[in-house]
């Protein structure tokens, strides 16, 4: 994977892009980025008031570019204006990976999370932060969902430039194949216990030889290997290990993807407590 060295930091100058912000500093002290710390004014303002609302953004972005630079992140300054989400996206590809808030300014027409966040973690094809809590301290503890895919080793790979002092718990939730054909067809419990340790010995060789593959320290990795459904597992594990951050690799996406949170990416990142990182599949 190639190396993380630029930044994206979107900003609606709501207290969530704040927090997104402060964490995007945070990172860039321990890493040295550069980025670019970016608005976007809606394509739909009359031009009387696009032109207000564009001198107000252009001194906002000026005194947050300043702080994130004492901070230790130098970021430009961008106004854009168009659909939010493909204007960053599109501003994205000149950049590693995108931080932003979990939420912005239009809480009422939102839910847990923001609808700028959600289209911008579909959309993208640069890792995507979303931050949900205040950066007090650096990144020591993610969680990396895995299921040995090559978008979980990405997503893994990625969590590690971004915390480079962290230890991961790497978790792979497994479900054995038809266990509920197996019921419906009578099969005694033992049966199927004995399919369920066959399949975690599997996944703990599988995990082995992912955890080679990571550019991490053995001592700062912890395998961990359940018997559950996915997102409930790794968020379970999130709030035990008190995480951080979870890392997930985002599959190529389909129309039902696109269409529905379906995926087990966006159920950890409407449901985490922590902030999330998606990473796409290259």
């Amino acid at each position: 994977m190639k190396s993380i060295t630029s930044v994206l930091v979107a900003t609606d100058f709501s207290p969530e892009a704040s927090l997104a912000a402060r964490r995007a500093a945070s990172i860039g002290r321990e890493t040295g980025l550069r980025g670019a710390l970016v608005h976007v004014l809606p394509g739909s303002l009359p031009a009387e008031l696009h032109l207000h609302a564009a001198a107000q953004a252009q001194r906002a972005l000026a005194l947050v570019a300043e702080e994130l630079e004492q901070e230790g992140l130098p970021v430009e300054p961008r106004l854009l204006s168009g659909y939010i989400a493909g204007e960053l996206t599109r501003a994205a590809t000149g950049f590693d990976f995108i931080v932003a808030g979990a939420r912005g300014e239009a809480l009422l027409l939102d839910f847990a999370l923001g609808r700028t966040s959600v289209r911008l973690v579909r959309e993208s094809r640069r890792p995507v932060l979303i931050v949900k809590g205040p950066a007090q301290k650096p990144y020591r503890r993610v969680i990396a969902a895995v299921d040995f895919s090559e978008p979980s080793y990405e997503a893994a790979a990625c969590g590690a430039q971004i915390a480079p002092q962290a230890d991961f718990d790497l978790v792979h939730a497994f479900e054995v194949e038809f266990e509920s054909t197996l019921r419906l067809a009578g099969a005694v419990e033992d049966k199927i216990h004995a399919y369920r340790r066959a399949a975690r010995e599997q996944a703990m060789l599988a995990m082995e030889g992912f955890s080679r593959r990571l550019p991490l320290p053995r001592e700062r990795i912890w395998p961990t290997v359940v018997h559950g459904y996915p997102p409930k597992v790794i968020l379970d594990r999130a709030r035990e290990t008190q995480a951080e951050l979870i890392v997930i690799g985002k599959h190529a996406a389909g129309v039902l993807e696109h269409a529905l949170i379906g995926s087990v990416a966006l159920q950890v990142l409407e449901m985490a407590e922590c902030d999330v990182l998606i990473v796409p599949a290259s």
